[in-house]
């Protein structure tokens, strides 16, 4: 080394010797300072410790907050803007502090807007009255997104598609004369159909309305930051004893393909569903769109494929094929309404958890089990049974959260719910893409031909977690282990049995003396 730089070194040195003897004395003298906060050591998160936005592979944690009525939200009519943003703010800190990290904010619940809107009319429920702007013209959907997401909330925005007005049968409100003047039902009353539940609803099987909801979708896509779009059970109206649907004239001009209706009804639903799926990604590829669909698709009867149980059929009743926008493409996500306790003799919670998860394995298409939180504050629900739905969810193969209906009763605590709720939320949870593990399928307790006497055999098994499994192309109820399960019917004689697993198959015959 030369001298010129050994002298730069001992310079340098003498330097920073100097420095450390002189900074204490300067922070000293420099004015207030704040201490170092000591390390703390690692621990699980804490209840409010939320994923952040960009993590999508954490667990749906969704809160609902309905309007329609003013359920939830505003309080009450005719509130002042700075009053209104203060409601949102304390669902959104009510949100983070019970550990929610999504909210689903109905911004139309009746052909209108909770948001700025060129396509439908001002919001009744938050000014008082239809198509009148709320006070210095708050913008309600705005507000919350940007509260939400400096919190680190999600935002989806939950549309009622059809719904024109919300009467009911003793309060009827099917007068389209009282529709807002400049609203799109009243240009255009052949788009609407008064139905004997006292409200209007739009006809679904007309294009042209279609084409609106669609547009309305895209309109909030486009000029709003939010998360998701989300539909609820609401397509045509849920039956009324005796009550048609008048819809002859869509019927006869564009049923032509169907010789039953109700295919041109369900058709008219998926062709909405897809309209507004393609909406969605056209504005924004990254936003997410689902529907929260009636919990039961159909009630099994040995052959169709429904569930284990006796209740109203979606498919039927309401002509909604939830299975038809997964095959189809185009929906990201399901969140059937399981509203349900484990002892409801004719919809069991459990065996509907098992139906949706066998129905969405593999699919692509995410499930959230969608929850009735406000059971607890009817007394109709027990202390518990949240954190049981919950956990037994959680092992669902295609499971990826959890939504809450009823935040009155979250925020009341109502039967100690919200104490159950942060404890499930507790900890952060992730569901990544299931990987290749190289395993292949495996069955347990059951040998190549073996001989047997029943009428049927319980099939256990393993599975690799990143390709679809099928026993005789009949999908088990398969856990996020790998685990899977089959009750598979036999015939007299030989049966053979073909478990597929991707490419990997597993062949065995079973005799049934």
């Amino acid at each position: 080394m030369n001298e010129k730089k050994l002298n730069i070194l001992l310079s340098c040195a003498m330097l920073l010797l100097l420095l450390s003897a002189v900074l204490p004395l300067v922070l000293l003298f420099s004015g207030p300072t704040v201490a170092a906060a000591p390390a703390l050591p690692e621990e699980e998160p804490a209840p409010t410790a939320l994923v952040g936005l960009k993590d999508a592979d954490a667990e749906m944690r969704g809160l609902w907050i309905a309007t329609v009525n003013n359920i939830n939200f505003p309080s009450r009519q005719g509130m002042t803007a700075s009053a209104l943003a203060a409601e949102l703010d304390g669902i959104v800190d009510f949100a983070v502090g019970a550990g929610f990290n999504t909210i689903f904010f109905q911004v139309r619940p009746a052909a209108d807007a909770l948001y700025r809107s060129s396509l439908f009319p001002a919001s009744k429920f938050v000014s008082g009255e239809a198509g009148k702007a709320p006070d210095g013209d708050f913008d309600c959907l705005g507000h919350l997104v940007r509260a939400a997401h400096e919190k680190q909330i999600a935002v989806y925005a939950w549309v009622n598609p059809l719904r024109v007005t919300t009467g009911s049968a003793a309060y009827p409100q099917t007068d389209r004369s009282a529709l807002p003047a400049d609203s799109y039902a009243a240009k255009h009353p052949e788009t609407v159909v008064a139905y004997a539940d006292g409200k209007l609803y739009f006809n679904v099987g007309l294009p042209e309305v279609r084409t609106l909801v669609a547009d309305g979708v895209r309109e909030i896509c486009e000029n709003y930051a939010v998360d998701g779009i989300i539909f609820d059970d609401y397509f045509y109206p849920y039956p009324v004893d005796g009550a048609a649907f008048d819809d002859d004239a869509a019927y006869a001009a564009y049923g032509a393909d169907f010789a039953d209706r109700a295919d041109f009804r369900r058709d008219s639903v998926n062709k909405l569903v897809k309209a507004c799926y393609d909406a969605v990604k056209a504005a924004d590829p990254a936003i997410r769109f689902g529907v929260s669909p009636f919990g039961i698709w159909k009630n099994g009867d040995g052959e169709n494929g429904g569930s284990a149980t006796r209740g109203l059929s979606a498919y039927d009743a309401i002509y909604c094929d939830a299975l038809a926008w997964v095959k189809g493409g185009y929906v990201d996500y399901l969140a059937p309404q399981l509203y349900w306790s484990f002892d409801t003799a004719s919809a069991r919670y459990d065996t509907l958890c098992e139906w949706w998860n066998r129905a969405l394995d593999s699919s692509g298409v995410d499930l959230y089990i969608n929850h009735g939180a406000y059971r607890y504050a009817e007394g109709k629900m027990e202390s518990g049974e949240m954190t049981k739905q919950t956990a037994y969810a959680r092992d669902l193969y295609a499971y990826r959260g959890s939504l809450y209906y009823g935040y009155a009763a979250l925020r009341d605590n109502a039967g100690g719910l919200t104490d159950e709720v942060r404890a499930l939320f507790a900890k952060a949870i992730s569901y990544p893409d299931y990987v290749d593990d190289g395993s292949l399928p495996t069955l347990a307790a059951v040998q190549d031909g073996a001989h047997v006497t029943e009428a049927s055999l319980p099939l256990v098994g393993k599975s690799n977690l990143a390709y679809p499994i099928s026993i005789n192309g009949i999908t088990p109820y398969r856990k996020k282990d790998g685990s899977f399960s089959l009750t598979l019917a036999l015939g007299d004689g030989a049966n053979l049995i073909i478990v597929q697993n991707g490419a990997a198959k597993l062949e065995l015959i079973v005799t049934k003396d």
